[in-house]
């Protein structure tokens, strides 16, 4: 595969005036040493230098450009690095097992892959979380991964050091996830991800255009794959990463194995993970690390319409997404040279985590896993753990807000004290920015609010959260900011650029950007003129991104890869994206998503989406829709009850004893009560014309799921899909009509 030519966070540092200061401290280590690297890493990162102030008051700038088209703005890099994009932290790291091996030599007992004990007797899960240290991790993987290509290859007939396919993975998160992963880059064997919530024929499609002959899987989708076994080609390889004796995994090959050869006439055969691993001491075949330009994963998109495209990620696509981390996330002094902590929460199969994950290795952080696969847990296993860092998405960050704002109007500071101390820390946070080390704020705010806060939710210890996938409103980063005195940094990224490219600050006074463009990347914009986005003269349009970090092709997929990447090697994201004065990025809508009323207007559902979402604290979820006969919109509504419940309550407080189900219920047949909901709503809209602001609404509790079909797992909308869903409550609200049209829009 071609690849940028190697230039890393060590040459920048060279090349650079700017990083005088950090050039001098690292003199006296020999580059490309260990000690060199270990010293680096420490002094990181990018941003700190000359001075944190000088970045933030020019996070990206425009570079010379040989086109000067009127339709596309000027090109935008990293105020960190405009002459060159970065590809690695240092050319001895070119790839994901180079940093895995690195933290093994430097951190070998550190803890890694941590999980709560069960105890079968007692039917309980442990108050701790037990781990496997990064040496520990680093023999397992390289036996596992010497196992799969001794099983596969003799079935294959073919030689054991033969690396020429693709290693398949179904399972929630566990640990064994990222040792298979790591298994597979010990071996320079690409891997790919099933979806757990997309059902078989996703899976039978991925594993068929793969060709993949093993598959990797959790207990729990033992069905599933039983299930489509009798579809897959080219498996011959079954591997369940839990706990099996060996008579458990006998009693499959004998009893319940549906098909005993594959379409190759290869005999299919079900392993446990001990078992493969066991193989694999015995074989014991030599690593074959990757190289830059080895195929690291093929991440399947779940995208809005049709089958998923896979998105063929290399080695210098993960050491470039490594080094955009390791530029902009800081690690306090204090926390320097201790054992570190993330819980792995957001999907593996979708490719933040796995960005996450890939970072957090680098670092030698402990990674733990929720004893269950279960979201409601999240809380429950924070306490345990008490994660230096997270990463969350929206939705999860307006339930933490409610549940905060619910406990205070319940607490014993009810009073106003805790209100004033976070209307306190919001309007410092708000006219000041940065970290706030006032006395008033260690010695008051945090022994009488603010760690209490922290600890009911686990997060006594977090530095910072980080946010993407999806809009969040202002005034819930800055709400959580408050409460939590902690930094929230919100992304911007895709698939198709391994996650993370951009990243807002943690404490920045004008919240609600996404950041800056990063060192391994670069951006412009192109006009939408339909939706009346020009690029030159505004600063707005579709946003292009090109570099290191991006990929450039979708796999066995020309036709997908050609309407995506133009032969200048920019992606078309599809999002409609807005550069500020210092040079971070705004998402602001969608390109393809829009339709004309009745009255000829268009109407671009996802920026309206995202602006209701991103302005009213009731809105977890919201789908827009419209009529082309019809001249105005209506909404489906998912909300946040707690919030819903105290602002209806304000008028008749009997609504704050009513259920879930009896307010749902309520809302959705008494006009007169969501009316005032709507007209609440939609007042916060001033960013909106009348005719782009929701005339009836359809009311629930996470109506849009992926179990139902009407958002990808990345919670994307499928608005094709959600139409034909929700298509009774859609008709009902336009045979009601506008409940609205008295009132002044």
């Amino acid at each position: 595969m071609a690849i940028t030519e190697s230039y890393a966070i060590s040459d920048l540092i060279r090349d650079s005036p700017r990083f005088a200061g950090l050039r001098g401290k690292l003199l006296e280590f020999e580059p490309g040493s260990d000690e060199y690297l270990y010293a680096l890493f420490d002094e990181l990162p990018l941003n700190s230098y000359p001075t944190y102030k000088t970045f933030l008051k020019q996070q990206a700038v425009e570079v010379d450009n040989f086109d000067k088209s009127d339709h596309l703005s000027p090109v935008f890099r990293s105020s960190l690095s405009p002459k060159q994009l970065v590809t690695c932290v240092d050319s001895t790291l070119q790839s994901g097992f180079d940093h895995f091996m690195l933290s093994v030599k430097r951190w070998p007992s550190n803890d890694f892959l941590g999980v709560r004990p069960y105890d079968a007797v007692t039917d309980t899960w442990a108050d701790h979380f037990e781990f496997q240290s990064y040496q520990e991790v680093a023999r397992r993987s390289r036996a596992f991964g010497s196992g799969i290509l001794s099983v596969v290859n003799t079935k294959r007939r073919q030689t054991l050091t033969n690396n020429d396919f693709i290693v398949a993975v179904l399972s929630h998160n566990t640990p064994q996830w990222v040792i298979t992963d790591l298994a597979c880059q010990s071996f320079s064997l690409p891997n790919t991800s099933l979806y757990e919530t997309l059902g078989p024929q996703t899976s039978e499609y991925i594993m068929n255009l793969t060709e993949s002959p093993v598959l990797v899987y959790s207990k729990n989708n033992l069905y599933n794959v039983l299930n489509f076994l009798p579809k897959l080609e080219f498996v011959n390889t079954l591997i369940c990463m839990d706990y099996m004796d060996d008579s458990q995994v006998r009693y499959l090959n004998e009893s319940l194995l549906n098909i005993k050869v594959n379409a190759r006439g290869e005999q299919i055969t079900f392993y446990s993970m001990e078992q493969v691993e066991k193989i694999g001491v015995m074989t014991n075949i030599s690593l074959i690390p990757p190289r830059a330009d080895s195929l690291y994963t093929i991440s399947f998109t779940s995208g809005t319409t049709g089958l998923p495209k896979g998105v063929e990620i290399t080695h210098q696509i993960l050491t470039s997404g490594v080094a955009f981390g390791l530029s902009t996330f800081k690690i306090p002094s204090n926390k320097k040279d201790k054992q570190l902590y993330d819980l792995c929460f957001l999907p593996l199969a979708h490719i933040f985590q796995r960005m996450i994950v890939a970072y957090d290795i680098s670092r030698g952080v402990g990674l733990g896993f929720l004893n269950k696969p279960d979201p409601t847990l999240l809380v429950e296993n924070l306490k345990l753990l008490k994660p230096d860092s997270l990463a969350l998405v929206p939705r999860i960050l307006t339930r933490f807000e409610a549940g905060i704002k619910n406990n205070l109007s319940q607490s014993t500071l009810r009073n106003g004290v805790a209100n004033n101390i976070i209307d306190a820390k919001a309007a410092r946070f708000s006219t000041k920015g940065g970290t706030d080390h006032s006395i008033m704020n260690y010695l008051v705010y945090h022994r009488v609010l603010i760690q209490k806060i922290r600890e009911g939710l686990g997060l006594s210890n977090t530095t910072y959260l980080v946010t993407g996938s999806a809009p969040i409103s202002k005034e819930t980063l800055l709400f959580l900011r408050s409460s939590l005195d902690t930094g929230v940094r919100q992304g911007y990224g895709l698939t198709e650029s391994f996650a993370g490219i951009c990243l807002s600050e943690p404490f920045e006074r004008d919240a609600g950007s996404c950041g800056a463009i990063g060192i391994t990347a670069e951006c412009r914009l192109r006009d939408v003129p339909e939706l009346n986005y020009y690029a030159k003269r505004d600063l707005k349009g579709e946003l292009l991104l090109r570099g290191p970090q991006i990929f450039s092709k979708y796999y066995k997929n020309e036709e997908e890869t050609a309407k995506a990447v133009d032969e200048h090697n920019w992606f078309a994201t599809g999002d409609v994206g807005f550069i500020d004065p210092k040079g971070r990025l705004h998402i602001i809508d969608r390109v393809k998503n829009f339709f004309k009323l009745a009255h000829g207007e268009y109407i671009a559902p996802e920026k309206i989406e995202n602006l209701y979402l991103s302005v009213c604290p009731y809105i977890t979820q919201i789908f827009v829709y419209g009529d082309t006969l019809q001249n105005y919109l209506v909404g489906v509504l998912s909300i946040d009850v707690d919030s819903v419940r105290d602002f209806l309550g304000n008028s008749n407080p009997q609504i704050k004893s009513w259920e879930v189900e009896t307010l749902v219920n309520k809302l959705n047949k008494d006009v007169t009560l969501r009316k005032s909901l709507l007209n609440s709503v939609n007042s916060c809209m001033e960013g909106l014309q009348g005719f782009e602001k929701l005339h009836n609404i359809y009311i629930g509790v996470d109506l849009l799921s992926v179990e139902n079909g009407t958002v990808t797992p990345t919670l994307k909308i499928k608005r094709v899909q959600a139409t034909a869903h929700f298509k009774r409550e859609l008709e009902r609200m336009y045979e009601e009509g506008s409940i609205i049209k008295t009132s002044k829009l």
